[in-house]
């Protein structure tokens, strides 16, 4: 079944429990003569309630991730979902509802037998759903063309679990082989071996794979990054079977698939609905930013003319999404033509290059401010890793070849490595940045957004973080 039909049919199924949920408590409310009715209502009255109550449920179910298609998903999983969501979303209309000088009276028992109408509509909808998606993998439709990289015990493991099982969405194609790994016993092997790790690039655009499963023994986890590196150019889903040492000190998302953990480390980054609404908050932001702080702006401007010769703005070019260079736009907090006898070097700290304005400026972040106009560009988005020069992601992906996943995303003003390291100052600190950047990209969503835009505004008020 295609993602976009199956998050449709999602979205019609919940529109439709929704509504029938509020049609029936509408009918036990005001028509069964269980309540005592000081005001009487006809269902012509109700259609704008329900539209609002429509509205509020789909934004609170997409907020929480529950139209993002997955290949497989938990039955149980999916009712522990509905039935957390539901109540918290009827907590918040008990919370707007209330009467305070009588908080608990028999007439809000009916939020009670709306939730309950809700997760039984709603369960009742999505498995439906979710068993005739399971119908068409049984049947074999759907099913994603996959490899294993790694013949050795948990390749095995892997093949064992998923081969002849298409509930699991996957379709075994073979075994890509590393050097050094010894022959297995050929009446082991289900699938065929396809190659070797060189040929990877054309096994995938050959066989169309979707799905690589990375299964290695300790002794080849020392393959892991140039697999990754291989694969990167590739539109790819990447998981790793863990040990269990990975499974507990890694960043990334885990699941669980016929009892083998799989580490997601190229999951779909971001919702479609998200995608639009993190623009639109963007471009909200970037224009409230450049007209309400504009006399502020000024202001700024002014100190950095007084302070030093130069001009306010610094642009500079930087690699954004895909690899593309844009022109970040900055308050200048340098003095003029920094670098001109250096080349490109690390700010360190107490950089006598800063003038003295620019160290109030970056203690703050207001020099980061101008990047609105980035924003506008649709070049860079409020939160996201920080864009960085071609020259230092050079030397960075020499040492950290997983530096590129990056330029996945758009680049930001803010992100959570800024809030958790503060400035780059040596390739170490690079390197410490990296792990926040990946998890960030990892765990994309709306939520980790706000989180990170509060954290900022913190970062700002206090100083803290920065360098």
């Amino acid at each position: 079944m295609p993602r976009w039909l199956e998050r449709l049919l999602l979205l019609v199924s919940d529109l439709m429990a929704i509504n029938v949920s509020f049609i029936l408590i509408f009918m036990l409310r005001f028509q069964s003569g269980m309540y005592d009715n000081t005001i009487h209502l006809v269902w012509s009255d109700m259609k704008f309630p329900s539209l609002i109550l429509s509205s509020f449920w789909l934004l609170l179910f997409a907020f929480n991730r529950m139209y993002r298609v997955q290949r497989t998903i938990s039955r149980s999983d999916e009712l522990i979902n509905i039935v957390k969501y539901v109540s918290m979303g009827i907590f918040l209309i008990y919370l707007l509802t209330v009467d305070l000088d009588n908080p608990i009276t028999f007439g809000k028992s009916i939020l009670v037998f709306y939730a309950l109408a809700l997760i039984i509509g709603m369960s009742i909808g999505r498995m439906i759903i979710r068993s005739f998606h399971v119908n068409l993998l049984e049947r074999g439709m759907g099913l994603a063309p996959t490899i294993i990289i790694g013949m050795n015990r948990r390749g095995l493991v892997v093949q064992d679990s998923f081969f002849g099982k298409p509930r699991s969405g996957y379709n075994l194609l073979g075994f890509v082989q590393l050097e050094g790994e010894s022959d297995l016993d050929p009446n082991l092997l289900k699938v065929p071996i396809l190659g070797s790790l060189d040929e990877l690039s054309s096994l995938i655009a050959t066989m169309q794979v979707e799905e690589v499963i990375v299964a290695l023994d300790k002794d080849h986890h020392d393959h892991t990054m140039e697999i990754i590196r291989l694969l990167q150019g590739h539109n790819v889903g990447i998981k790793i079977n863990p040990d269990m040492y990975d499974a507990i000190s890694g960043l990334a998302r885990t699941q669980q698939l016929h009892g083998i953990p799989l580490i997601d480390i190229m999951p779909e980054y971001m919702p479609y609905w998200e995608q639009i609404a993190k623009r639109l908050f963007d471009l909200f932001a970037a224009m409230l930013v450049l007209t309400i702080g504009a006399p502020f702006w000024l202001i700024i401007a002014i100190a950095i003319k007084l302070d030093s010769k130069g001009p306010v703005l610094f642009v500079q070019e930087r690699v954004g999404r895909h690899g593309k260079p844009i022109n970040v736009i900055k308050f200048r907090t340098m003095i003029q033509d920094a670098e001109a006898s250096t080349g490109p070097v690390w700010a360190v700290a107490d950089d006598p290059r800063i003038t003295r304005v620019g160290k109030v400026l970056r203690h703050l972040r207001l020099d980061e401010i101008p990047q609105a106009l980035n924003i506008l560009k649709n070049e860079m988005s409020l939160v996201g890793p920080r864009p960085e020069r071609q020259y230092f992601v050079d030397q960075i992906t020499e040492l950290y070849p997983l530096y590129p996943r990056r330029h996945q995303v758009k680049p930001g003003i803010t992100g959570w490595a800024q809030i958790k390291q503060g400035y780059d100052t040596t390739l170490e600190a690079s390197r410490l940045k990296l792990k926040y950047d990946l998890f960030y990209i990892e765990n994309l969503s709306l939520r980790l957004d706000f989180k990170i835009i509060m954290y900022t505004i913190y970062v700002m008020f206090t100083g803290s973080g920065h360098r």
